[in-house]
């Protein structure tokens, strides 16, 4: 990805180095430093980075930059400055804020591409951790949800009243409702009744298996039956659990808890 860099200062030897030399990389506009024109290029051109090649210069111009720069409080944009030492600390001396990199001549062509393509990259990797963290975090926070498959109407009553509390729950009265529920909607886990009409359990549960992106989700068969064939006919599908009806509130607590509570 090539970077939208605003050039601005006296210092044209450096400006033409990006201009001849490290055009592939960067995206390059220039500016001059009044603050009308500063602030119309950086509204128009929401630049990654503003430069400052930085060569003799003065007091107001430094001042109108320190001034625009405020506006890129709110912006993307990375604030940089290149110059000879005494000039970027004239500089730094001159402004409120530190800019977010100082690079200090001599430098070659590549010195400046690597310490500022390293500094992007690094910018780059922190808003990447921070995004992944503050989506972990709300991950953490969401209610997870539960869609329980039942043919029978008083069941999902119960079911809706014992976790509600908790988790966010629909209801499907049968396969086929579940089916369309699952095309559109994401689930954290299902709770299937064994015994239903037109589909029973087993053949919504492979369903649902071989449906996209729906194989990993958590099942848990509701069941009446208690003969042992039957149980192991359960088992034998590899469900992530089973409990027997009538159900208890506590044992469906704390087998949903324990898969993705």
């Amino acid at each position: 990805m090539a970077y939208r860099a605003l050039l601005i200062g006296k210092n044209i030897p450096i400006i033409d180095t990006f201009f001849n030399f490290l055009w592939e990389e960067y995206e390059l506009f220039t500016s001059s430093t009044r603050i009308e024109d500063l602030r119309r290029h950086i509204d128009i051109l929401d630049p990654d980075l503003v430069i400052y090649c930085l060569y003799n210069e003065f007091k107001e111009e430094i001042t109108n930059v320190d001034k625009v720069r405020k506006r890129l409080a709110g912006k993307k944009a990375q604030y940089v400055i290149i110059g000879l030492e005494e000039d970027c600390e004239s500089y730094i001396k001159q402004v409120e804020r530190v800019p977010d990199l100082v690079l200090k001549k001599p430098l070659t062509t590549e010195m400046i591409k690597k310490q500022l393509h390293d500094y992007m990259e690094d910018l780059k990797y922190e808003e990447e951790k921070a995004e992944r963290i503050k989506e972990a975090e709300e991950e953490a926070n969401r209610r997870k949800h539960i869609l329980a498959i039942d043919d029978d109407p008083m069941m999902l009553k119960l079911i809706k009243e014992h976790l509600h509390h908790k988790y966010d729950v629909s209801i499907a009265k049968g396969g086929l409702m579940a089916y369309k529920f699952l095309e559109k909607h994401e689930t954290d886990l299902i709770l299937l009744d064994y015994e239903m009409p037109i589909e029973d359990g087993p053949t919504v549960y492979k369903n649902i298996k071989q449906m996209p992106g729906k194989d990993n989700i958590p099942i848990i068969f509701l069941t009446g039956l208690s003969e042992r064939e039957k149980i192991i006919e359960v088992i034998k599908l590899k469900p992530q659990g089973y409990l027997l009806k009538p159900i208890d509130r506590g044992s469906l607590l704390d087998k949903i808890d324990g898969l993705i509570g």
